[in-house]
């Protein structure tokens, strides 16, 4: 498996350094919030078992298993908060192409946003060069190949869905908590849709 917790996720007080856009919340302080997923979930260990079986290819943690009572411990050192108030997950229903906003995106931008969300797994747009697997998609370039008529409308459904509403894959979605549809539209410009 080379997806970890930290693909998607940082545990540390404070903005994360350097600014990345991840597609879960900063797991500091996590342990005491009253659910997770949006309130989907009202056990932590839930929480981290849908992200083992949904994106990281793994299977669930008993709460006895050796495993899950180092990861507990460890969040829980790192959650000083005993009263942390549960976190918004709010997901774009109905996504269009964001053709609305192509006249005022940024390739710059898009640049920048690129590379603190999606480089760490797709790596370099147009070559996939230091993706983090041979198994993570090439943008644009393959989305283009298998919706060569509808790339931009398919690219904003697996940022918005992951691989929710039959999308496929193991990517996670990203809420528009984590990344607006402005930035968005950037990356967009920036990787040529």
């Amino acid at each position: 498996n080379f997806f970890s917790c930290s693909t998607c996720h940082v545990v540390q007080a404070g903005q994360p350094a350097g600014g990345r856009i991840d597609p879960g919340y900063n797991l500091y302080d996590t342990v005491h919030r009253g659910s997770w997923w949006g309130g989907d979930k009202i056990k932590l260990l839930d929480a981290i078992n849908y992200c083992l079986n949904e994106f990281m290819g793994g299977g669930p943690l008993a709460a006895t298993d050796d495993a899950a009572r180092e990861l507990f411990e460890y969040l829980d050192q790192n959650s000083p908060t005993k009263a942390a108030q549960p976190l918004p997950l709010t997901v774009v229903r109905n996504v269009t192409d964001l053709s609305n906003l192509a006249a005022g995106s940024d390739k710059t931008r898009g640049k920048d946003v690129y590379g603190r969300s999606c480089q760490k797994c797709h790596g370099d747009p147009h070559t996939g060069s230091g993706r983090l697997s041979s198994k993570v998609s090439i943008i644009p370039e393959d989305t283009i190949s298998v919706f060569p008529t509808q790339a931009r409308a398919v690219a904003v459904e697996k940022v918005r869905h992951g691989k929710f509403f039959n999308i496929g894959g193991v990517m996670p979605l990203y809420s528009t908590e984590s990344m607006t549809d402005e930035e968005i539209a950037d990356v967009l410009a920036y990787i040529g849709l």
